[in-house]
């Protein structure tokens, strides 16, 4: 019966290389999508954009889908969502900064919805542009430095550029995939996406030093299969702590940063054991290495 640790080891491992190419090709098809339909790349929170939110606590569930219809009919743009936690409900409005809050508030209350416990919170075009600009230097800076140290400790351009092409797979699939689950990134998106980074680099370096510096003794198919063992328990582990967080729902920022650490992670599992594998083994073959 064969394992998961056996599907790096087949003869035919370069043919696996598909799966990876064919989710690339399906992140770059979402992604124009979604600039076809919004005119960005990305869907962006109210704090990368500006605009004001609109927090309603309840001690009961409303109807979200009733409460945004029949405010879409007064106001645009709207967007309602929910977000359970311990103490109960909360039901999330986002709308432009144009749009007075005691309006959506009062709208709202008509409906039957006791708006006493709410929360308002607004931030102009003009900071949200500015936290956007700085979001993207972020990611393009840790790119950069993360590939920097990368080519210091192995010195070899073939196996540090599997280690960034991984990586950067992890963060361009996490990203598209957020718009086709309806996930905006936030300051605590942001926030996930450069620990992202991190957590790719980690199996992605574990694997690289154990396919490079472990004893010759040992074949590619058992390093790859040693290294194996020890990366998916790490990334597995970690999944395995997110998954509460992001099924309690305890905040909207601690929900959404297990959400895209989740689906980052699992992109992960596929970026290192399958693009970075058949990476190095094409190469250590190709220096001769058993």
């Amino acid at each position: 019966m064969v394992n998961i640790y056996d599907i790096m080891l087949l003869k035919n491992y370069k043919f696996l290389l598909i799966i990876p190419i064919a989710l690339f090709l399906i992140s770059i098809a979402i992604l124009l999508n979604q600039y076809n339909q919004t005119g960005e790349i990305f869907k962006r929170s109210i704090e990368m954009k500006g605009g004001t939110v609109i927090t309603i606590n309840t001690q009961e569930r409303l109807d979200i889908t009733s409460i945004e219809t029949q405010l879409r009919q007064k106001f645009q743009p709207i967007s309602v969502r929910e977000v359970r936690s311990f103490r109960g409900y909360s039901t999330i409005i986002e709308t432009s900064s144009e749009i007075k809050a005691e309006d959506i508030l009062a709208e709202t209350k008509a409906m039957g919805v006791d708006t006493q416990d709410n929360n308002i919170e607004t931030m102009g075009p003009s900071l949200g542009a500015a936290f956007w600009t700085q979001a993207q230097l972020a990611i393009v800076l840790a790119f950069i430095f993360m590939g920097i140290v990368v080519f210091i400790f192995f010195r070899t351009f073939v196996p540090s550029m599997a280690v960034i092409i991984s990586a950067f797979g992890d963060i361009f699939m996490t990203l598209a995939f957020m718009q086709l689950f309806g996930i905006e990134l936030s300051l605590a998106g942001l926030a996930a996406i450069l620990m992202l980074i991190g957590y790719s680099v980690d199996t992605d370096i574990l694997l690289t030093s154990r396919m490079l510096r472990e004893s010759e003794d040992k074949t590619i198919d058992e390093k790859i299969k040693h290294a194996m063992k020890t990366g998916l328990t790490m990334t597995l582990t970690s999944i395995g702590a997110l998954t509460p967080l992001f099924l309690l729902g305890l905040s909207p920022v601690i929900t959404q940063i297990a959400n895209v650490l989740m689906i980052g992670l699992a992109f992960d599992i596929m970026n290192t054991w399958i693009t970075n594998a058949a990476i190095l083994r094409w190469y250590c073959e190709k220096k001769g290495m058993k």
